[in-house]
């Protein structure tokens, strides 16, 4: 009986053990198919997106909210998920180490996915946006050309729509690395997309100099 009651503590010791070590525990909290929407989220306890997280030991709570949808959680050392065709709760004890880890549901990983970082992997900034280019319209008829607006050119991308209405010239645009003309038999509408640099550039007539005129790009 003594051995029996020794063996019962024990247990009950090594149980309650390691129910403090998990409650100890940071918690992350995983949510997919609220209202069978095709929504995936990765929460820390207190709500906030994860989106990097020191390595070490965490209590990942999933919960599928769906019968069509699964929450798969994958990276260095760890793989669990929950069942496509089952609602279900369940708990695991991951530990996390440097590096990227995944989270998506696998019938749809293509719209229902996210990831995070660990440790010293830290995630990219977002890529810059590249600035929209420069709108610009030139025109020449007969010997008379035009190019608006030329007030406060920046260097950077520029799409120009050229309209040429001369039987006998054609429209030129010259500068910084940048030399382009319609030809003097062409008439009709082309746009150039072209990078506008720091510095003076002509234009008007690509058959004399004397009917040009300058403007001048910032840097």
């Amino acid at each position: 009986m003594g051995i029996r009651l020794v063996l019962a503590v024990i247990a009950v010791a090594l149980v309650g053990g390691a129910a403090t070590a998990r409650a100890d525990n940071p918690v992350l909290n995983g949510d997919v198919g609220i209202g069978d929407a095709f929504t995936i989220t990765l929460n820390d306890a207190a709500g906030n997106k994860v989106t990097h997280l020191d390595a070490g030991t965490y209590t990942l709570n999933l919960r599928d909210h769906s019968a069509f949808h699964n929450f798969h959680f994958s990276g260095p050392g760890v793989d669990v998920l929950t069942s496509v065709d089952g609602i279900e709760d369940k708990t695991f004890t991951v530990t996390l180490t440097d590096g990227t880890y995944f989270f998506n549901c696998d019938p749809h990983s293509s719209q229902m996915k996210g990831s995070f970082t660990v440790g010293t992997v830290t995630t990219p900034p977002p890529p810059t946006p590249t600035p929209a280019a420069t709108k610009l319209a030139a025109s020449i008829t007969g010997s008379k050309a035009t190019l608006k607006p030329l007030a406060g050119l920046s260097a950077g991308r520029a799409v120009i729509t050229v309209r040429d209405a001369s039987s006998s010239d054609g429209f030129r645009l010259s500068g910084p690395g940048l030399s382009k003309a319609t030809g003097a038999k062409f008439r009709g509408t082309v746009k150039w997309t072209v990078t506008l640099k720091a510095g003076r550039y002509s234009f008007g007539s690509a058959r004399s100099s004397k009917l040009r005129k300058t403007f001048t790009v910032s840097g």
